[in-house]
C-alpha cells in the first residue's frame, strides 16, 4: 500500500463520499471498511474526512468499524463492559475516560507478550 505520493509519517487521507464510499488518496482506489480494518491491524496511520465538508470523521468510522466486527461474531467487547461505557456518557467521570481507555490499551500492548507466554504457560 505504500506509494511515492504518501509522505512517510503522515496519516493516509481517506475521504467519504456521500454515496457512502471510501476514497483512499494514496491508492487513488475505492475501499471498504474491511479494508480499513486491515490498515488498522497493520498500524498504518490514516484520517477519514467528509468529500465535501471537509470535517475528520475518522472516529464514527473506527466505531463503525467496531461495530460491524462485532455483529459478525467477533466479539472483544463484553456485554457488561458496553454497558459500563454507556454509562459514563454524561456522567462526571466522561472526560477522564479517553485518557484512561488510551492508558490500559498502552499498558496492555506493553505487557502483551508476557501474557500471551504466560497463557500458554498455563495451558501446558
Amino acid at each position: 500500500m505504500t506509494s511515492k505520493k504518501h509522505i512517510e509519517g503522515e496519516p493516509i487521507v481517506i475521504k467519504k463520499y456521500a454515496n457512502r464510499r471510501l476514497y483512499n488518496t494514496q491508492s487513488s482506489s475505492y475501499i471498504t471498511l474491511e479494508d480499513l480494518a486491515q490498515m488498522t491491524r497493520q498500524g498504518l496511520e490514516f484520517n477519514v474526512v467528509d468529500a465535501k465538508s471537509g470535517e475528520d470523521i475518522t472516529h464514527s468510522i473506527l466505531t463503525q468499524i467496531i461495530v460491524e466486527e462485532e455483529a459478525n461474531g467477533e466479539h472483544i467487547l463484553p456485554v457488561s463492559f458496553l454497558r459500563d461505557l454507556i454509562s459514563m456518557y454524561g456522567n462526571s467521570m466522561q472526560s477522564m475516560m479517553p485518557s484512561y481507555l488510551e492508558a490500559s490499551m498502552a499498558n496492555f500492548r506493553a505487557n502483551q507478550a508476557k501474557i500471551a507466554e504466560a497463557w500458554q504457560s498455563g495451558m501446558a
